[in-house]
């Protein structure tokens, strides 16, 4: 049961039915988690749907914030995104806020249209805040509760802290422990830093900080965390098929530092507000950028960086010239900040 009393709208009681369009991987789910708390708070009483891919509905499960969850995934061809459409009519919401400028709004609110015509201004260039704009554009209502959020709008269970707790007990790293969280994996490999250098970084974290060091990412990403540890001089831990996304969140929200490609652990660790540290090649941070109160980018300036493509032209070099001794001076600068 929600208790957001303090956050509820004028017009709350009003709304009996809330339907959140969101995006379908794990990344923009973190980056739009603010909307689904700012709905959750606004309208505390209502029935809220979400609808949203099958990897950032992983991230939403038993979320009790949500009434029901629906996989976008299981609708994908042009009779199942009909069958979609006439279950959203049939729900009749009373607000609705879609992230993904799909063509439902206009199916269910056709007076309301304008809204979900209108783009952010360009001036907004982070997809937080550019999901955060057109919350405010298509449910007016919930501006206020999104503004009196608190810095973390994830949810976790009992369950999901429980399981942190016992890795970190067989870890033996207890509350006083000084750990960084590396994620070296990420989904398209031309936004992955040299295995070598997170080996090297890790490395002097252990040597000269007197660190632990805990790896994490997605099952997928073993071999690149495998390359990780083999190129290391000292012993570090492995998460990678240990936690989930929400676990993983947890483990980082301990951590002193985390050191990232951009990625959902990226996300995931602004968030939660933990120390980021990202490095970045062919995307742009001031887009995807950490945006935790503490946190530092790492990137080479290239005229063809960021090119946001899928694949390389020429030979990464906005990764490959990337050293391990800049990443190391600029985490160790972090770490001097908090510790």
């Amino acid at each position: 049961m929600r208790d957001n009393s303090a956050l509820r709208t004028p017009h709350s009681a009003l709304v009996r039915r809330v339907l959140l369009i969101g995006p379908s991987n794990i990344g923009d789910a973190i980056l739009a988690s603010d909307v689904l708390a700012a709905l959750a708070g606004a309208f505390p009483d209502a029935h809220l749907t979400l609808v949203a891919g099958q990897r950032a509905a992983a991230l939403f499960h038993d979320d009790p914030r949500i009434d029901a969850l629906v996989n976008t995934d299981a609708f994908d061809s042009a009779a199942g995104r009909l069958r979609l459409a006439l279950a959203l009519w049939r729900y009749h919401p009373h607000v609705v806020v879609d992230l993904r400028h799909t063509l439902y709004p206009l199916l269910l609110k056709p007076l309301q249209s304008w809204r979900y015509l209108r783009r952010p201004p360009r001036a907004l260039a982070h997809m937080r805040e550019r999901h955060r704009w057109q919350l405010r554009a298509q449910a007016p209502q919930a501006a206020g509760a999104l503004e009196r959020l608190a810095n973390e709008s994830l949810w976790c269970s009992q369950k999901d802290a429980a399981h942190v707790e016992q890795l970190l007990a067989r870890w033996r790293l207890g509350p006083a422990a000084r750990y960084a969280v590396i994620c070296p994996g990420a989904r398209s490999h031309i936004k992955r830093w040299l295995a070598q250098g997170f080996a090297a970084v890790a490395d002097r974290l252990i040597e000269a900080e007197g660190m632990q060091v805990v790896f994490s990412g997605e099952t997928e990403e073993r071999a690149v965390v495998d390359e990780v540890l083999k190129a290391m001089r000292h012993p570090a831990h492995s998460a990678l098929g240990l936690t989930t996304i929400r676990q993983a969140g947890l483990l980082m929200r301990r951590a002193r530092l985390v050191i990232t490609n951009d990625s959902a652990s990226l996300h995931l660790a602004s968030a939660l507000g933990v120390p980021t540290l990202a490095l970045f090649g062919p995307t742009d941070p001031a887009k995807y950028g950490p945006t935790a109160p503490a946190s530092r980018t790492v990137r080479r300036r290239l005229f063809c960086s960021p090119c946001e493509q899928a694949q390389c032209r020429f030979h990464h070099e906005c990764m490959r010239f990337i050293g391990a001794e800049e990443v190391y001076q600029a985490a160790k600068q972090l770490l001097s900040q908090h510790d």
